[in-house]
């Protein structure tokens, strides 16, 4: 069954990744990969028909709110990996925003598990947050695999030297630089 999962997150990856051509296509593959997260945390949790439709839409709102807290921070880590020039005091602040956007996402946990627990066992709620977890980490050996050490946009015709080659190494295209984030 998880080899089932498996194949059919690659295949719809594969399958939104390539057609992904603006923020309309992007905008849709995001929704497939939400709706397809939350169908496998909805076997993990086992969860009946009338508990996947009370949940599927807390989840939603859940996991907007998440992406929102964290947003702030990701923008000014992708800031901060392409200027050389950054500060302590630019890294202290990141550092200050990363603590307050955890405190935030802890917070958001919280109420999120409080509405979970008015039709859900504790069980679940575990094998939701266990289910999480399992997903995010099959998403990294995914994307390391599918891109096997080189950048999402690497140029096949790509020669060492050149400026624009992006051949990766220990997470750095070969000028040295960091990549961006794949929202970018």
């Amino acid at each position: 069954m998880k080899k089932y999962l498996l194949l059919a997150l690659l295949t719809i990856l594969t399958i939104t990744c390539v057609s992904a051509q603006d923020n309309k296509d992007r905008a849709k593959m995001m929704e497939d990969l939400q709706n397809f997260k939350i169908d496998f945390l909805a076997k993990e949790m086992q969860l009946t028909e009338k508990e996947k439709a009370e949940f599927i839409p807390l989840y939603k709102d859940y996991d907007k709110e998440c992406r929102q807290s964290g947003s702030e921070v990701w923008k000014l880590e992708r800031e901060l990996k392409r200027n050389k020039n950054a500060s302590d005091a630019d890294y202290k602040k990141l550092a200050e925003l990363q603590q307050k956007s955890r405190e935030k996402h802890n917070e958001i946990v919280k109420r999120f598990d409080a509405r979970l627990e008015t039709f859900l066992s504790a069980k679940q709620i575990y094998n939701m947050h266990q289910g999480e977890e399992r997903f995010l980490d099959k998403m990294k050996e995914m994307r390391r695999k599918n891109h096997d050490g080189k950048h999402p946009h690497a140029r096949p015709d790509a020669k060492p030297g050149d400026k624009r080659h992006r051949d990766m190494k220990d997470g750095m295209h070969s000028d040295g630089t960091n990549p961006p984030e794949p929202n970018e």
